[in-house]
């Protein structure tokens, strides 16, 4: 595991990165292996006008690496079979008869954790994830700035922003906030790779269903956030429906319970939160009970969570007019998460 961390491991590695995409992941991916001499080809189903802003930036890296190769608007089956390593784009299925030929599988995730030297928290959930994970790190960079930390605190993962990008600047003394989706989850199914210090699933709903098929698969992809903690590592999760109270009973780590009906921070969370709504609430405490289990003191946790503004799209207050409040809510993409608005 370590090996990856020297510049010359990947050199006249045959890597494919499948997916260059928009969003990050298979751009840094492929910046990080060319940069440590791995030579890479480029495939996605897109064409090379819908990936200009990409490549672009491929191009513009620094002297000397390898030159990129570009399948663009298809994948070819060679360039799977005869790679010493394929980088998995998320949004791949896994049944995909490209992987299938493969020899070795890898995500911009399982490279971050094989090197990383930073604390890990991660979250995952159905919804809540992205303000869970937006006030994880928003109140671990607020210590860094009071000084109860060292280091710095970094946020990435599934909110489009791949921890290859920072992965050089990483120290022992960082703490690092991924949020991670069911799919970016279930690539790292078997591998041990993730053991989060803290690791927080939000409320699970039904969702992805045209991936999964069913509840089962989608949360047991879920489950892979806590498979390789110890005692020395928190999960929190909810006991209010059965896939919190099995989460909370399979993991291996401690597991800490947050629920709807108590305030399970006590004093942790303050009275009045900037951002609104009962399920918010919930995620802001359940980010307290780890934030908490790291050290940090329960007034300033409280403080600090008290100033967290929210992120875009999460019940984003936006105009009042005539006396009425309109809020922003286009991150509720399923009933549930409507209702919970409402």
């Amino acid at each position: 595991m370590n090996g990856m961390s020297n510049p010359v491991f990947f050199k006249g590695i045959r890597a494919t990165i499948m997916g260059l995409g928009l969003n990050g992941g298979g751009l840094e991916s492929a910046r990080y292996l060319a940069l440590r001499g791995a030579e890479c080809t480029v495939t996605d189903m897109k064409d090379e006008k819908a990936l200009f802003s990409s490549i672009e930036q491929l191009e513009s890296l620094p002297e000397p690496h390898p030159p990129f190769r570009y399948v663009l608007g298809r994948h070819e089956m060679e360039d799977f079979s005869g790679a010493d390593l394929v980088i998995k784009n998320p949004g791949a299925r896994p049944d995909s008869p490209y992987l299938a030929a493969a020899r070795r599988i890898e995500t911009d995730i399982s490279l971050f954790r094989a090197s990383s030297p930073a604390r890990l928290l991660a979250v995952t959930g159905s919804k809540g994830k992205s303000t869970t994970t937006g006030a994880l790190h928003w109140v671990l960079a607020k210590a860094r700035e009071a000084s109860l930390l060292k280091g710095k605190a970094y946020l990435g993962g599934n909110i489009t922003v791949s921890p290859l990008s920072f992965l050089d600047d990483l120290t022992e003394e960082d703490d690092v906030v991924l949020e991670l989706s069911s799919f970016q989850l279930g690539d790292l199914k078997n591998r041990g790779l993730l053991k989060p210090r803290a690791a927080i699933l939000t409320s699970i709903m039904p969702d992805h269903q045209d991936r999964y098929g069913n509840m089962e698969d989608y949360v047991n992809d879920k489950r892979v956030i806590y498979q390789g903690q110890d005692k020395g590592d928190v999960t929190v999760a909810s006991p209010d429906d059965p896939w919190g109270r099995s989460f909370l009973t399979e993991t291996p780590g401690r597991p800490i319970p947050c629920s709807a009906e108590n305030d399970p921070s006590g004093e942790a969370v303050p009275p009045v939160l900037l951002v609104p709504g009962r399920h918010q609430r919930k995620n802001l405490s359940a980010a307290a009970l780890a934030l908490l289990d790291l050290g940090l003191p329960v007034s300033f946790v409280r403080e600090s969570l008290g100033t967290f503004p929210g992120i875009e799209h999460r019940l984003e207050f936006f105009r009042e007019t005539e006396g009425i409040r309109f809020y922003n809510d286009t991150a509720a993409t399923i009933p549930e998460a409507a209702a919970a608005a409402v």
